[in-house]
């Protein structure tokens, strides 16, 4: 019995199955051992009788297809293909023995010695029989040489770990060492420190463990590595960027050829040995690089935007916070020169001066109104700290103010990033500097 057995993503080769009795399926003892996870352990059984070749099936789980029909006895004519599970085996002409010649070497012939002379013959009782009713004389009989019993095939071993898989699992390698940089990466670039900076890198560390375990797992043809593959790949779906590839990857792995390659490093079929590759094998590793690609490139992008857009952003609202504080200098500047016109014209008032100007100037109404708004009270605002001060005092005279001084300066210190120092004296011209208090020779804002 000759048979043609195929494979997914496999070459076929040729069984020859000796005796009139042959047993197919998953268990060692079997004539023909099917490395197949569909396939039962004694799926069927071949016997060879009056009607030649027939199968049967032998109590399989999947059952037994001949020509794509199930069944469960079927005498097989040269050209019939079974399907066993994914395992397919064609019938194959088989070659008809010649008519057997036997020389005299071939006979038994007694060792040459001296000659003895034959013995008398006894008288047969069947002399007096007639000849016509006389037995015919037996033949000797004569035994042909056993044919040597071919040697029983090896089982075939998987088809190997495909390119895809393969290039999966070094995409999860590279994802080791970037999600491990990643999070103190991270963490380093929002400032964080102490608790809060841990946070970042334990979350690192954990994508760098996943992906090494399903480095390991896809490398290796693991069953599990191809559900959480899946699983992995239907989260990706809500990523913009990676969108395309994890479309590209479910298609993948819910091919059939996909399927058998794990499926075979689960009976037991060793996972390494050559790559294996089909022809789309090579048009899905290239769907996949070209995805990840354009995520990593969209990725990289949006990131750029981001930051463009957010540091447009902030110097908006840098510019914003210093406008609002040069307002606040000059208002300031208003409400001295008034104080400095309204007392004889040679003072300026502190900030409780300006505030409350009954407390520096003698007889000035308490319910006056005030050089400045209650909101100066408060000393910091829009960003900035702001801090008045004066410097020598003017003796007080009669119809003068009480308490006053001959040179004021007026603050403010950045609380954010990004903010200059700003400050305004007696000539009203707003001055600034960055990084460091400003000062008179600094240059004015307009």
């Amino acid at each position: 019995m000759k048979f043609e057995v195929r494979y997914p993503l496999a070459a076929p080769h040729v069984v020859e199955l000796q005796g009139t009795l042959a047993v197919l399926g998953r268990d060692p003892s079997c004539d023909l051992v099917l490395s197949d996870t569909k396939c039962s352990r004694r799926h069927a059984v071949l016997e060879a009788g009056p009607q030649g070749i027939v199968i049967r099936d032998a109590g399989s789980a999947n059952g037994v297809f001949v020509n794509d029909k199930k069944v469960e006895r079927k005498a097989l004519e040269q050209g019939d293909v079974i399907r066993l599970g994914d395992v397919v085996l064609k019938v194959l002409p088989e070659e008809m023995p010649g008519t057997l010649m036997m020389g005299p070497e071939d006979m038994e012939t007694p060792a040459p010695g001296p000659s003895a002379p034959p013995p008398a013959p006894a008288p047969s009782p069947s002399a007096a029989v007639p000849e016509d009713r006389r037995p015919a004389p037996a033949r000797p009989r004569v035994e042909p040489r056993p044919r040597p019993a071919a040697p029983r095939p090896a089982p075939r071993s998987g088809p190997g770990r495909p390119l895809t898989v393969t290039l999966l699992a070094g995409l999860w390698m590279a994802s080791v060492l970037l999600y491990g940089a990643g999070g103190a990466v991270a963490a380093r670039s929002l400032g964080l420190t102490g608790v809060w900076a841990a946070l970042p890198v334990t979350v690192g560390l954990m994508l760098a463990l996943v992906s090494g375990a399903m480095a390991w797992g896809l490398w290796t043809l693991s069953p599990w590595a191809r559900v959480v593959q899946i699983f992995i790949a239907a989260l990706g779906l809500l990523l913009c960027p990676f969108t395309f590839a994890s479309i590209a990857v479910l298609f993948y792995m819910a091919r059939p050829a996909t399927r058998a390659a794990f499926a075979g490093a689960r009976s037991g079929a060793p996972a390494g040995g050559p790559i294996a590759t089909d022809s789309a094998e090579g048009a899905y590793a290239a769907v996949v690089v070209g995805t990840v690609l354009l995520g990593v490139v969209a990725s990289a992008a949006t990131f750029f935007l981001g930051n463009r857009n957010t540091s447009g952003m902030e110097q908006a609202r840098a510019s914003a916070r210093e406008e609002a504080a040069v307002e606040r200098l000059r208002r300031l500047v208003v409400a001295e020169s008034e104080f400095h016109s309204g007392t004889c014209g040679n003072a300026y008032a502190d900030l409780q001066g300006l505030l409350n100007p009954a407390s520096a100037i003698p007889n000035y109404r308490p319910d006056g109104p005030a050089f400045l708004a209650p909101e100066f009270a408060r000393p910091e605002a829009v960003g900035y700290r702001f801090d008045l001060a004066v410097e020598d005092p003017v003796p007080p005279t009669e119809g003068c103010a009480a308490r006053g001084f001959r040179r004021f300066a007026y603050r403010a210190t950045p609380l954010d990033a990004g903010l200059r120092h700003l400050m305004v004296g007696a000539d009203g011209a707003v001055h600034a500097a960055s990084g460091r208090p400003a000062g008179a020779a600094d240059p004015v804002v307009h």
